[in-house]
């Protein structure tokens, strides 16, 4: 697959840059504070990294004072509808009854197009042009028409969480720059190929 082979080359390329605002990011994790901005300043560092054909440190930084505090609108809902999805399916799983396993399909749905649009959400909300709803929209659109591309990506990323998770997140966590990366990358080829300037 070219994707994948200009991808590796791109991030490899830029493994250095890419790891530092790794550990950056972890760092501004442990404020929980700071943790939504520094999640949306990365994907902002990758755009410009993807743009520039050059990732540098600075834009980072950049992202990270653009983004400080407009990261939540993003984040945290999110992060909301993944925890009350959890509770749902893990209610319904809970019950004897067999209607209430059939119940949990529907939680489980709406988890699986979440999954699917998660690899688009970010780098198309640093792009800047439009609010949270209108980014959610186009990364639902965008993960539907190219629905191929769109389980190869969620594939890798599944493949860097089940690292984590065998690890027990270990240095798999520094992993999380090149990962941005690789789905900024990602929305910058189907965007391209739609004709729409990234």
């Amino acid at each position: 697959m070219p994707f994948l082979r200009d991808s590796v080359g791109f991030i490899l390329r830029n493994l250095f840059e890419a790891t530092v605002v790794s550990v950056a990011w972890l760092v501004l994790q442990l404020p929980v504070i700071t943790g939504p901005g520094a999640t949306v300043a990365l994907y902002h560092f990758a755009r410009q990294a993807v743009l520039q054909d050059e990732a540098r440190l600075s834009d980072f930084f950049g992202g990270l004072k653009l983004y400080m505090f407009r990261g939540w609108l993003i984040v945290a809902p999110f992060l909301l509808v993944l925890i009350v999805l959890g509770y749902d399916i893990l209610f319904f799983l809970s019950g004897d009854r067999p209607l209430a396993r059939v119940w949990a399909s529907v939680p489980m749905a709406v988890l699986s197009t979440l999954l699917i649009t998660q690899s688009y959400v970010l780098a198309l909300y640093v792009r800047g042009d439009g609010g949270v709803l209108a980014t959610i929209r186009k990364a639902y659109l965008l993960a539907m028409s190219n629905l191929l591309f769109t389980m190869t990506l969620l594939m890798l990323t599944l493949l860097y969480l089940l690292g984590l998770y065998v690890t027990r997140i270990g240095l798999v966590i520094l992993f999380v720059g090149p990962v941005a990366m690789l789905q900024t990358k990602a929305v910058h080829l189907l965007l391209t190929r739609k004709g729409i300037e990234f």
